[in-house]
């Protein structure tokens, strides 16, 4: 698969997650950056996308910690929405 087929369905994952808030949060923030992504990081991003809303939303707002492998990839989110 290409890297620019991952790329929009990741964007369209991130753009339609079920709930208003992670919509708005997770598709700005694949607008402007995935396409800067490596397939390693379109892989990471991705298992990130798999787990339940309310579990990114509580890793993203540090209500909960959340697993080693996403600490970067949250660092990143939650320093775009502050842009």
């Amino acid at each position: 698969m290409s890297i620019k087929i991952v790329r929009k369905r990741l964007s369209v994952r991130s753009w339609r997650r079920g709930t208003k808030e992670l919509d708005l949060i997770l598709g700005q923030f694949s607008d402007k950056y995935l396409n800067e992504f490596k397939m390693s990081e379109l892989n990471l991003y991705e298992q990130f996308l798999s787990n339940d809303d309310h579990l990114i939303y509580s890793w993203l707002f540090n209500k909960e910690e959340s697993p080693k492998i996403f600490k970067s990839l949250i660092k990143r989110i939650q320093e775009s929405m502050h842009r």
